[in-house]
């Protein structure tokens, strides 16, 4: 490839482009009033690392700004977006490791500029620090994100990295560092650094949209109330345990649970208190859950657990403990204390077909016997 296809000068311009394009669409998206913090973070990142860029690329500033506090602004823009992505991935970057990435960036180059002024030492120094910082904010996407929604930053973080070190590889073995008209890598490196950018802007908005995907998909399958399952998690979720457990061979099992006098409790004590009673039914019941379990809100006080290689037996058992201590339990709000109880069905596939809405049918049943038998008790189907 001929140098002079890649014109330093023209890449230049698509570098500095790239650059306002990818921190405005980053500033834009975290204009919103609910954006989360992180966006905010790789927004403001973006605009430090903008402006200075500005300041070391100027060389008729004054020698301070454009040798020293530039690059202490980009360090700075840098940690910033660091943070970010820490916090995305619910941990954080504190101060004082901000501050240390930051002075580090003033003080050498403040050294080869102030002190033992040398261009090539400070331009090696700022293309292998800013390299290991992109790669850390890499590392930091890597141990943390879902890879098929995050290799486009990922990528992008590690591309930006390679080519500052490779910048920073150049500038060491040249003695003229601005002789670099006719030099393949630098094209090259200028080339790359639009190119990263790219991918990093529309990697971190990814991971942004993913989150939220996530997080509505979670709520549209959550009872608001109790955390539980509402009854579209579980018929989604259901179906795939009873076709998991017919293909394994194991017995599933389905366990109704509906509170007794529940009106009783919403007109005696306020529905409020009613509502804690199926916060705290919920809550018992998570404990008996194993990981590959079910658990949903099915209509009301109503309660299902989808129980997966559980026999008859075994349910019943489960069924019976629950239950006992659904009667000891006290719950208490608002200065009140109120107990309540629950009667519960058992039916299983053993008995039954794999088919969760029949179980749960054959369940509610059994469940309704139990509450016709004098309820606080469990009946099997």
């Amino acid at each position: 490839m001929d140098a002079g296809v890649l014109n330093l000068d023209t890449l230049l311009l698509v570098q500095v482009c790239v650059t306002l394009l990818t921190t405005a669409l980053l500033v834009a998206s975290a204009c919103y009033t609910e954006s989360p913090p992180e966006q905010r973070w790789w927004a403001g990142g973006n605009v430090l690392v903008c402006v200075g860029l500005a300041l070391t690329g100027i060389e008729s500033l004054p020698v301070l700004l454009h040798g020293v506090i530039g690059y202490g602004v980009i360090a700075f823009g840098l940690a910033l977006a660091l943070r970010g992505l820490r916090v995305h991935c619910s941990s954080t970057l504190s101060w004082q490791a901000i501050a240390v990435i930051t002075v580090l960036a003033l003080l050498i180059p403040g050294w080869f500029t102030l002190v033992a002024p040398s261009l090539r030492a400070r331009l090696c120094f700022s293309g292998f620090y800013f390299a290991l910082l992109n790669w850390l904010c890499a590392v930091v996407v890597a141990r943390h994100g879902v890879w098929r929604v995050s290799i486009v930053s990922l990528t992008g973080f590690i591309l930006l990295g390679l080519a500052l070190f490779l910048r920073g590889v150049h500038m060491l073995l040249h003695v003229d560092p601005m002789d670099h008209t006719s030099s393949l890598v630098m094209g090259l490196s200028t080339l790359a650094i639009p190119l990263a950018q790219i991918c990093i802007a529309f990697g971190l908005i990814q991971m942004v949209m993913w989150r939220y995907a996530e997080r509505l998909r979670r709520l549209s399958a959550l009872d608001a109330l109790t955390g539980a399952l509402n009854r579209a998690g579980l018929e989604t979720q259901g179906k795939r345990v009873g076709l998991r457990a017919l293909r394994a061979g194991r017995s599933l099992a389905v366990i109704m649970i509906d509170v007794d006098y529940f009106k009783q409790i919403n007109d005696n004590h306020g529905h409020p208190v009613g509502d804690e009673v199926l916060r705290h039914l919920a809550r018992l019941l998570k404990v008996e859950l194993r990981p590959h379990d079910l658990m949903a809100r099915f209509g009301g006080e109503e309660f299902v657990l989808v129980l997966d290689g559980v026999d008859h037996a075994a349910a019943l058992n489960i069924a019976e403990r629950v239950r006992a201590r659904i009667e000891h339990e006290v719950v208490e709000w608002d200065g009140m204390s109120v107990r309540y109880t629950a009667s519960l069905g058992v039916v299983c596939s053993d008995q039954h077909s794999y088919d969760l809405f029949r179980l749960i049918a054959a369940g509610d049943a059994a469940m309704y016997q139990a509450k016709r038998a004098g309820r606080n008790r469990v009946a099997a189907g």
